[in-house]
């Protein structure tokens, strides 16, 4: 047995001197101690420690410890250089195995295996302030196993020149650089690979570089989790990135990476960043939870998906930019801010099995030039479009469906085509489909239900064609047409259950509307248009029914009437003149203000000014938050929800800064918001504020903005005695009562003398008046044991004086 000890009689004084005299291939046993040398052996040796691990230190101040030029082990030592130029371990022209040994380093690299040397390590602990842990360029071949890498200076791991590597089951922390850098045509296989908080990508691979990885874990990255800009080819598996600062994964690569089973989350900008042509493949990847873009796919990239999932993310889903042309099949996305998919600035982008679900924007966004195919896509809960088309771009869509969109199920628009086969646009709040000035569409088989506006609204003269389409149970008309134009084909249209009649007459003898071809150019009755004069639309039927309001009626039918005459003049070619659609309606409460905003908002998209006229109420506590910033997000998201509609803010006067609440500064900043998006919108929606007069007139002198757009007040004055009592003669109506002539007068008498103060409800006292005086018919029928069915259904005198005694029913 060889066996170094300065200490003990017959053994060698030093290792060097062990070294030298041992034979080939024998086991040197070094004592406990501290050693200062520099070791070259000579032929093929094993270095063990006598007493295991951390017994034994070996140093040198200048050259490496141990240069591996023949075959040689190393077992449980501890290496340390302290020579800034040179490496602690360096395998040059044969292999060096070095097993559970801590290493030590100030230079460029701790260990170095080049040349025809090959580096085999296992269990090992390199620390190295100055540079990197490992440093291969070695086509050899080498392996590292099971060893961490606290602190490296630079990268923790180097694969360079024509170096090959294998891992296994590896730890590099804090690395000043990257975890792995490869470059050069270096080669990793590795996998269980954990790299903690690198300053640059966790994992880089350039110029020609190939790796293939599996259970490679990235976190807390200071910038790209990784970052894969390679000619040669990538194949990451099982692979996550968390909490990187900026991207999850860059992928800049010109040749072919593959990606299966990897995971993204939590990252501090994109998920994935797909840019410089690259192509590849991603299968059974998911997002989850990052601050921009899922995935961003731009600069003519080609990447195919497949079993792609996208959750929770602050920006839009999928985004398909700047020429690139990727392809998804069973694509997921749920939650994200943005829009779910966007396809914009000449991409073209193939969807297959696309599930939406919960998007902050439009579900499917093709934009600016792109281009997109789009087969099985279910779109639900978005808080705009479910799909739109916009500035000359053009998408097929197969086999979708949209639920429940927050505004057009479809929207079309701004030179933009679109074709719809056997699709569904159900349950939105506003139009099934859309299509606006300048806009193409070709609809077939298709079917548009229970939306809040019109199932079908074409504002375009350019080519529209509809085959075999349904519209039902919408609350528009099933198809409007809202211009003149000669370009609409409808072939096969069904509808029914519709709240307002079709309207799109065509003149070319294509027409399969039930008026034979020439309904009304802007929805009206069915007898005409709402223009016609001969008889008035069904809303405005509606408000003239009305109980009392008569200057309400009176000032509406002139807004009407100025809307017209507005209309009439565009279309001669005339300036419009100068009007605001924006209104204040000042009232008690009760007094039918949300009813006439609902019916003005319906009159205003007959005639084609509004795109669907849908009502969105909405109160100070949805506007404003209890945190700075959030009331702008509110109030933008409730405005977005109204465009092409009325927007009702009832009592208003609470978002002033006298109204206290969440805070004087939170409801100024509504109002503040609301004010610039009347401006940018002011063609697209009408928002009505609403409120006591008083608390109204001061709440419009609370910012001047608010009298320049609000400049027009329609006045609800309280119900007259006489119109309370019509109101209950309605309800005994509708609900089969008849109300004795002695009750009328004691009723009549009864509202006169209540009194007209803050908590007189007008409208809503008169239903709640009738409901208690049904109350009271029941309790003294229920004792009498001769009831007719006369008796059944007649209100007497003594139930209008129970009521105002207040006898319990």
């Amino acid at each position: 047995m060889i066996i170094v000890s300065p200490d003990a009689p017959g053994c060698h004084s030093s290792i060097a001197e062990a070294v030298d005299s041992a034979p080939e291939g024998a086991t040197v046993h070094i004592a406990p101690g501290k050693y200062e040398e520099s070791l070259a052996p000579r032929r093929p040796v094993t270095l063990v420690a006598e007493d295991g691990p951390d017994t034994v230190e070996i140093s040198s101040a200048r050259g490496p410890v141990i240069s591996g030029d023949v075959a040689t082990k190393l077992s449980g030592l501890t290496l340390r250089s302290t020579d800034p130029e040179s490496p602690v371990a360096v395998a040059g022209s044969d292999r060096l195995t070095i097993t559970e040994c801590r290493l030590e380093a100030t230079a460029w690299a701790a260990v170095h295996g080049h040349g025809r040397g090959g580096l085999t390590m296992r269990d090992c602990s390199v620390r190295n302030s100055e540079g990197a842990g490992v440093v291969i360029t070695s086509p050899l071949g080498s392996s590292v196993e099971r060893c961490t890498f606290p602190e490296p200076g630079t990268s923790g791991i180097v694969a360079a020149e024509q170096g090959v590597l294998t891992l296994r089951s590896c730890t590099v922390e804090q690395a000043a650089g990257n975890g792995l850098c490869l470059n050069g045509s270096g080669r990793i296989d590795g996998e269980n690979i954990t790299i903690i908080g690198a300053r640059k990508p966790a994992l880089a691979v350039e110029e020609q570089a190939s790796a293939t990885l599996s259970g490679l874990a990235a976190r807390d990255s200071r910038g790209i989790g990784c970052y894969l800009a390679t000619g040669s080819t990538v194949e990451l598996t099982d692979c996550s990135v968390e909490r990187s600062e900026t991207d999850g994964l860059l992928i800049a690569s010109t040749g072919r990476g593959t990606l299966e089973r990897c995971t993204v989350e939590h990252t501090n900008h994109h998920g994935i960043r797909i840019t410089g042509g690259s192509a590849g493949i991603l299968r059974d990847c998911t997002i989850t939870g990052v601050r921009g873009t899922g995935v961003l796919v731009e600069a003519e990239s080609s990447t195919e998906f497949e079993r792609l999932t996208v959750t929770e993310c602050q920006g839009t889903g999928l985004s398909a930019t700047s020429g690139a042309t990727p392809s998804a099949r069973r694509l997921r996305i749920t939650g994200s801010t943005g829009a779910a998919v966007e396809v914009t600035k000449g991409a073209k982008a193939r969807l297959d099995n696309v599930e939406i679900e919960r998007a902050g924007e439009v579900g499917v966004l093709v934009a600016d030039d792109g281009a997109a195919t789009v087969n099985g896509c279910s779109v639900l809960e978005t808080n705009g479009s479910g799909v739109a088309v916009l500035r000359a771009a053009d998408a097929t869509f197969t086999d979708c469906d949209v639920h429940r969109a927050g505004g057009d199920g479809v929207h079309t628009g701004e030179r933009g085509g679109i074709v719809l086969n056997r699709c569904r646009a159900r349950s939105g709040r506003a139009c099934g489909v859309r299509v606006d000035p300048s806009a193409r569409a070709e609809v077939s088989e298709s079917e548009f239900a229970e939306n809040e506006a019109d199932g079908i609204s074409v504002r375009s003269t350019e080519s529209v064609v509809l085959r075999d389409c349904t519209a039902t149970d919408n609350r528009g008309a099933g198809l409007r047409r809202t211009v003149p134009s000669e370009a609409l084909t409808v072939e096969g249209f069904t509808s029914s259950g519709n709240g307002f009649p079709d309207a799109y007459g065509l003149g070319n003898g294509n027409s399969d509307s039930p008026s034979g071809g020439n309904p009304a150019e802007v929805g009206g009755p069915e007898t005409g248009t709402a223009e016609a004069g001969t008889e008035q639309s069904k809303p405005m039927r509606e408000l003239t029914s009305l109980v009392g309001l008569e200057g309400v009626k009176h000032d509406v039918t002139t807004l009407v009437n100025l809307n017209k005459m507005a209309k009439r003049r565009q279309e001669a070619g005339l300036s419009a003149p100068p009007m605001s659609r924006h209104l204040v309606f000042a009232g008690a409460p009760g007094t039918g203000k949300t009813t006439v905003a609902r019916l003005y908002g319906a009159v205003l998209a007959e005639l084609g000014v509004l795109a669907s006229g849908h009502l969105v109420e909405v109160s100070r506590a949805d506007l404003v938050a209890d945190i700075v910033g959030g009331t702008a997000i509110k109030t933008t998201e409730e405005f977005n929800k109204a465009l092409g509609g009325v927007l009702f803010v009832d009592e208003a006067y609470t978002l002033s800064s006298s109204s206290g609440g969440s805070g004087p500064d939170f409801g100024k900043e509504a109002v503040d918001t609301l004010v610039k998006l009347m401006e940018d919108h002011r063609d697209e929606v009408v928002v009505i504020a609403a409120g006591y007069s008083a608390e109204m007139r001061e709440f419009m002198a609370t910012n001047p903005g608010l009298e320049s757009r609000f400049s027009r007040t329609i006045e609800f004055t309280n119900y007259t005695a006489e119109e309370l009592v019509t109101i209950v003669r309605q309800q005994c109506a509708e609900h089969d009562y008849q109300l004795d002539e002695s009750a009328a007068e004691a009723l009549e008498d009864y509202f006169e003398a209540m009194p007209k103060d803050g908590t007189f409800g007008n409208g809503r006292t008169a239903r709640k008046t009738f409901e208690r005086m049904v109350d009271h018919q029941a309790s003294r029928l229920s004792v009498s044991p001769d009831t007719s069915t006369a008796d059944l259904t007649r209100l007497l005198a003594e139930d209008v004086e129970a009521v105002r005694t207040g006898v319990p029913g």
